[in-house]
């Protein structure tokens, strides 16, 4: 069976706005009408009102690799029932490359992905393999030299 792909439109651009007004605190706008909080914990200046941009990402790494399994599966005509994402980073300090103190960066990506479906182990390779390589998110943490470690759980269809 054939994959049916969209055509290609080339490059992409998005823009938000960020608002501080006091603290830590942002209020992030999209051109679609969102407002997306972000916040840090009081231990780290903030008032706990949101996630952390890190927390942010994080989220953004287990929902964009949902999209692209989701996105994979329609055009594969693949059955699958619920798709559940456990995403870990780890960060820390490291020395800064322009000489300041120590500065938080990304350090590893895991990915724990259960699917229900019960399609054919050789579809779920498939479906693995394109969507793995689709995630933009997933590809920036790549890009940086810390491809997110992947571990696949496949349920049967619950009935």
């Amino acid at each position: 069976m054939a994959i049916v792909q969209k055509e290609r439109t080339g490059a992409s651009s998005r823009s938000v706005e960020a608002v501080c007004t006091a603290g830590v605190r942002c209020e992030i706008s999209t051109p679609e009408g969102h407002t997306i909080i972000t916040d840090e914990p009081a231990q780290r200046g903030g008032e706990n009102t949101g996630p952390s941009p890190l927390a942010c990402l994080t989220a953004s790494l287990a929902s964009c690799q949902v999209v692209q399994i989701v996105k994979v599966a329609e055009a594969m005509r693949f059955e699958h029932g619920t798709i559940a994402i456990t995403a870990s980073t780890v960060t820390d300090r490291v020395a800064s490359d322009k000489g300041n103190d120590k500065v938080m960066r990304f350090g590893a990506a895991d990915l724990a992905i259960s699917m229900e479906t019960d399609e054919s182990p050789e579809r779920v390779e498939r479906l693995k393999t394109l969507s793995e390589d689709r995630c933009p998110v997933g590809n920036l943490f790549a890009d940086a030299g810390y491809a997110p470690t992947i571990a696949w759980t496949i349920v049967p269809m619950s009935d």
